[in-house]
């Protein structure tokens, strides 16, 4: 099941989403270096998260999948549909790229990441935000974070050295419950620090810092190769 712009912004407008979005946000704004006239691409429904940008001279570019649409009445003009396998833009176009809501929903997440990589300029960053498949936010039909595939840390790590990207962070966030509740709101960081020591291993999303690599893993080519001289030693 897959939510349509409608049902993200709804969500997004109460009072957790405004809770989730406004945390995220801060923990983006940590990790992300803008400068003056970079291209940054915001695909999936990202912008809840990504306001920041508009204190910078960049152009951001909305990109929604055909899947969730997009609303007539947006507050700016840079906003497309696209097809995720093959996104409208050059090679090496975006100095930034955020994906939220984007890559769990994807029917193809290698060729999916593989046009984001293209797109991405050498030594590009991407931010991920991506649900974890043991935490209760994937686990709800009420979450946003429900839709689609869920993942590990171990699975994150592997899909994007497979897809030449160098993962520099995966952060574990989202501790709070899925409640419509002020008092959650207003103590969110104090619930946030005690899931983080006392329920690990279930947060709701995971926060991924990746940046483009135009090379090969070493360590993969040395396992290669490892294998390939196995092999031919077992064929003597």
């Amino acid at each position: 099941m897959y939510l349509d712009y409608l049902q993200y912004q709804n969500f997004y407008n109460s009072t957790i989403g405004n809770s989730i979005s406004s945390f995220l946000e801060l923990k983006l704004k940590k990790y992300c270096f803008l400068y003056e006239n970079q291209n940054v691409g915001c695909f999936g429904f990202s912008h809840p998260h990504t306001k920041f940008i508009k204190n910078y001279s960049s152009k951001s570019i909305n990109c929604y999948s055909k899947k969730v649409g997009i609303s007539n009445n947006n507050e700016t003009q840079n906003n497309i549909l696209i097809d995720e396998e093959k996104i409208p833009f050059e090679d090496s176009y975006f100095d930034h790229v955020f994906l939220i809501h984007y890559l769990e929903n994807t029917q193809n997440i290698k060729l999916c990441l593989r046009e984001i990589w293209r797109t991405l300029a050498p030594e590009g960053k991407a931010y991920l935000l991506i649900p974890n498949k043991k935490s209760s936010w994937y686990l709800s039909d009420k979450s946003p974070f429900s839709t689609g595939l869920g993942f590990s840390k171990k699975q994150i790590n592997n899909i994007l050295n497979d897809s030449f990207f160098e993962t520099q962070l995966i952060d574990r966030l989202i501790y709070f419950p899925n409640l419509n509740f002020g008092l959650i709101d207003k103590n969110k960081f104090l619930i946030e620090k005690f899931g983080s020591i006392f329920f690990r291993y279930f947060n709701g999303v995971f926060l991924c810092v990746m940046k483009k690599r135009l090379y090969a893993n070493i360590n993969n080519r040395q396992f290669e190769k490892s294998s390939l001289v196995k092999k031919i030693v077992k064929g003597l």
